[in-house]
């Protein structure tokens, strides 16, 4: 079996599942059917794509639709493990007998709609480094790991992904491990979006009173460590995850891994003359064009 990567492709029978009148109506989210021996790699968080191969409808299953191209018509969303279930829009399958039993399907979100615009496999010309043979070529089975490259490549051919949703309660710890176990087995491009979301909404703005809206590295260096004030009167601050999302480790999205900085030491710390060089259960040290900075973890 290949290796799951976090990303899927899913193969579409159109004269099973009429992905053109799904893509076509306000319904975004579906179930979808996996090779049985998928059923334990599959995760909240995950991506994949849609794609068609054969389009071998009848002009009476077509329904003055046009027919369907070979290639990718959607990006997904994975949003929960595999369970046993009926398929829930009965209205976008052909075969009513195979609706009604009870199969392993993961519940999938349309984050980009490719109706009226698809990847045309044809057209993909995909490099040695990012092919994926069963993406180009097809198979029999419902699903199969997609090279994560070749994904990427697929999304800078349809200019990105605009957002992705999170459905947990903000409001303390107890919340952000909760999403943390949800989001464990999440793509680094998901895990991105939730440090992003984190980073701007009421968590953050919590820790940022705690640190009564400072900069925690010019406070360190013993500069000013207020920016501007905002119309409702609070300095401007940023937060910042020290330990990047992405690098996949557990416990990166609680308070202990946030430091508030201001715009001109987060751009730094992305882009400058940086070096992490001690991370305690009580403080970060940085080395910053040659100063060493301690921040205390968590306030």
């Amino acid at each position: 079996m290949i290796e799951p990567t976090g990303y899927w492709t899913f193969f579409c029978n159109p004269k099973k599942w009429h992905i053109d009148k799904f893509l076509s109506s306000s319904t975004v989210i579906d179930n979808f059917s996996i090779s049985k021996h998928h059923k334990d790699y599959f995760n909240k968080g995950q991506l994949g794509v849609v794609r068609v191969g054969y389009d071998k409808r009848t002009k009476a299953e077509l329904q003055n639709r046009p027919r369907l191209k070979r290639g990718v018509y959607a990006i997904v969303e994975i949003l929960d493990v595999p369970k046993l279930m009926k398929s829930t829009k009965k209205e976008y399958g052909e075969d009513e007998k195979e609706d009604e039993e009870d199969r392993l399907r993961v519940s999938i979100r349309c984050l980009k709609n490719l109706l009226h615009n698809p990847v045309l496999l044809e057209q993909l010309n995909l490099s040695a480094e990012v092919s994926d043979k069963h993406l180009v070529k097809g198979q029999q089975g419902s699903t199969m790991p997609l090279n994560p490259s070749a994904f990427e490549n697929l999304l800078s051919k349809v200019g990105g992904l605009d957002t992705l949703e999170f459905d947990f309660q903000e409001g303390n710890q107890t919340s952000l491990k909760l999403l943390e176990e949800k989001y464990a087995d999440a793509v680094p491009l998901v895990k991105q979006r939730v440090s992003k979301y984190i980073e701007r909404g009421s968590i953050a703005q919590e820790f940022k009173r705690k640190t009564n809206f400072k900069c925690q590295i010019c406070d360190s260096l013993g500069l000013n460590p207020y920016s501007f004030k905002k119309p409702d009167g609070e300095y401007y601050i940023e937060t910042h995850h020290v330990i990047p999302v992405s690098t996949l480790q557990a416990g990166l999205l609680s308070s202990y891994n946030l430091i508030t900085v201001c715009a001109n030491h987060h751009r730094q710390l992305h882009y400058g003359k940086v070096k992490l060089i001690e991370n305690t259960a009580e403080i970060f040290v940085f080395e910053i064009d040659d100063n060493i900075v301690q921040i205390p973890k968590g306030q």
